[in-house]
């Protein structure tokens, strides 16, 4: 164990190191873990990029990455310099992530309540939501009913879905045998390997070449012309000028600390312009010959204005866009947002979604439509609305409009949902559950899907104010299953405005499993022939410290064989892998207690098969010319067969003459640890059955 530790502790060193922007930079070619490995062209990229280091020979790229590393990785990609005020987050401010933390919480990525353990490792949901939001790739209304495909959607927490759901649309998170593993600590290599997909470089904006096949990210100031970006841009942090002259680009992302600037010169041609810097005043506001197909105003800070351009899409909180001219349709997802139709603007079609709640539109030109879904809103100023349509009760309107379609579908989500099911489940027996769902309005048709420990196991269509059918589930059982199970059930619901709601309610079961006495009868046709006596080994420690028989098959084994003792301890030398395995209890009914080490007899003087008992005990020891070996516990009687330490140099207790166990050595005694030995010695009684084999 001590071992163990100590490697843990140098793992977590070392990647420490790789995130010190001080640490040394070797080459590539010098991390044994990296070359070969099915990520080494990412790897090798990061490392190229300065997005990882490496130090000792190794990158860790299967080591599970921690809360802190994500955001260290991050913060490199992003460029982010930065800070804000931390003192919330419990940090003493001697962590090596302190600033990292600090340059996270000034880009918006997290708050206080988001991350408790830094040191703690990632999962794959946090982990993707994280990239989500740093790369600024959350959609403002993505399908989310996308990820029901998945067995484990209903172990992703609600504010990760409309990330996750954005990157599975993208075609950046594909899952894996219908799976997301949603709750897996990621890698490292696969955090970076996520990464990659979105961007496959880190360059100055003052090198950037003509064409980009795949997507990039561009540092400090960029003023671009003639370039092509087929796969987007990224702007990181320290980019607070930017213009385009004859630019394409199918998505242009600006991540600004601050964006001073920004020009849409000349027969520049933008799919999707994101505006994510953290502060600045901003026009968007494309010259004659250049186009920008949707601007999507995200995360940060500042006002935005826009003035020709057609889709509007407001993804970050508290952010406030000004329109000017003509705009097609405008979507507000981030709450507590406004929007603010200028006098003489006159735009199509603003929809309110369900997660912009206390969000504000000001009308002082005209407005075709506009639809309210979400929670709060507001409308006034002094322009005109066409058609006012409202699917969310409690609005304030103070704003002059002509049609007022009361479209009002509150769905389920004054609803709620119980569980009915009982306490235990005894062994063998099938589940028997049902769900119960009180204050909701009658005949609305939605899916109650059920899912156990994450993974869904039934779904059927349902109608409130009718009989539900009942959930019948068979668990598999086994001698290692888990002694309880997490039960939920999730009604979902579309209104007629096409707004999802859901809503849910779980329990836990106590499973009871068989008891040891069946698992024993079970598995004991298996164990009895699976267990032999030939020693399997290479003859080296670190065999026998990775190979052994299964702890719970161990009292398979010695139970079915049916021995007995006259103590309640019982000894099973095991030659197969170099194992003493002490037992206590009784015939038939025997537990493991302590497993143990050992050297047994060389293949040229074994130690003799069968059944015997201990006999008596020396503290002392042996000590003869060569060597001393204490205690010494006797076993097989009239032989000199014993239970003893490894061989130090005589009437030494510290400095080892022959330190060597784990294989078949000694002269047919048994060779033992200092701490084992002692255990036997201290507390398994003359008498006692000894099983060789």
């Amino acid at each position: 164990m001590r071992k163990s530790l100590g490697f843990l502790s140098a793992i977590i060193t070392v990647l420490i190191l790789l995130l010190n922007s001080a640490a040394p930079m070797a080459a590539f070619e010098d991390f044994d873990d990296a070359n070969g490995h099915w990520a080494e062209s990412t790897l090798r990229q990061a490392h190229a990029d300065g997005i990882i280091g490496g130090v000792g020979g190794s990158l860790f790229p299967d080591s599970h990455i921690s809360n802190a590393q994500a955001l260290g990785i991050l913060c490199r990609a992003l460029g982010a310099e930065k800070t804000a005020n931390i003192s919330g987050y419990g940090l003493s401010g001697d962590e090596w992530y302190y600033h990292y933390v600090a340059k996270s919480a000034y880009l918006g990525l997290i708050s206080p309540a988001d991350i408790t353990e830094f040191d703690a490792p990632v999962t794959r949901q946090y982990a993707l939501y994280l990239i989500a939001e740093a790369f600024s790739l959350v959609e403002s209304n993505p399908d989310v009913s996308a990820l029901e495909r998945f067995t484990d959607y209903g172990l992703i927490a609600g504010p990760n879905r409309q990330a996750i759901a954005s990157l599975v649309s993208q075609g950046l998170v594909s899952g894996n045998n219908d799976r997301l593993r949603v709750n897996d600590y990621a890698t490292r290599a696969e955090f970076l390997s996520i990464i990659y997909r979105i961007v496959n470089g880190f360059i100055p904006s003052s090198g950037v070449q003509k064409k980009y096949s795949q997507g990039i990210t561009l540092q400090g100031p960029a003023h671009l012309v003639g370039s092509a970006f087929s796969g987007g841009v990224w702007f990181d942090c320290t980019a607070s000028v930017i213009s385009f002259n004859s630019v394409v680009a199918d998505r242009v992302v600006v991540r600004s600390h601050s964006l001073d600037s920004l020009v849409i010169g000349s027969y520049t041609h933008i799919g999707r312009l994101t505006l994510a810097a953290q502060s600045g005043d901003i026009t968007v506001s494309p010259e004659n010959n250049s186009v920008v197909g949707a601007l999507v105003v995200g995360s940060g800070g500042g006002r935005v204005a826009a003035r020709g351009v057609g889709v509007i899409e407001i993804t970050g909180s508290s952010r406030h866009v000004i329109i000017t001219g003509r705009a097609d349709s405008v979507v507000v997802a981030g709450k507590n947002s406004t929007v603010h139709v200028q006098p003489g603007a006159r735009v199509g079609k603003i929809d309110i979604l369900r997660t912009a709640s206390d969000s504000r539109v000001i009308v002082d030109g005209n407005l075709s439509d506009l639809t309210i879904v979400g929670l709060g809103a507001k409308v006034e100023g002094r322009g005109y609305v066409d058609t006012l349509v409202l699917s969310r009760a409690h609005c304030e309107v103070s704003v002059n409009h002509g049609a007022m379609l009361d479209n009002i579908d509150q769905g389920i989500i004054e609803a709620s949902i119980r569980i009915s099911l009982p306490d235990r489940l005894p062994a063998g027996s099938t589940l028997n559950a049902a769900a119960i769902i009180d204050n909701a309005a009658p005949g609305k048709t939605g899916d109650l899907v059920w899912y156990i420990d994450g993974v869904q196991v039934s779904k059927s269509t349902i109608t409130t104010g009718s009989e539900l059918p009942g959930l019948s589930y068979g668990f598999t059982y086994s001698r290692s299953m888990p002694d309880s199970a997490v039960v939920r059930a999730v009604l979902r619901y579309v209104t007629v405005q096409g707004e999802r709601q859901e809503i849910s309610a779980e329990s836990t079961i106590r499973l009871e499993n068989y008891n040891k006495l069946y698992w024993t009868q079970h598995d004991a046709p298996r164990v009895l022939q699976e267990v032999t006596s030939a020693y399997r080994g290479d003859f080296t420690l670190e065999w026998a410290m990775a190979n052994d028989i299964d702890d719970f098959d161990k009292e398979v084994w010695v139970n079915a064989k049916g021995y007995a003792s006259n103590s309640e301890y019982l000894l099973w030398i095991n030659n197969s892998y170099q194992r003493v395995n002490v037992f206590k209890g009784s015939v038939g009914n025997w537990e493991l207690i302590r497993t143990c080490i050992v050297g047994t007899g060389s293949l040229r003087t074994p130690t003799r098969q069968g059944v015997t008992t201990t006999t008596y005990k020396q503290i002392n020891g042996w000590t003869t010319r060569s060597y001393s070996c204490r205690p010494v516990v006797r076993f097989r009687p009239g032989s000199g067969y014993a239970f003893h330490s490894r061989l130090y140099y005589p009437n030494s207790t510290t400095r080892l003459a022959d330190d060597r166990i784990g294989f078949p050595i000694s002269l047919g005694c048994i060779r033992m640890y200092d701490d084992d030995i002692w255990f036997i010695f201290n507390n398994v009684p003359d008498g006692s059955t000894v099983v060789i084999f």
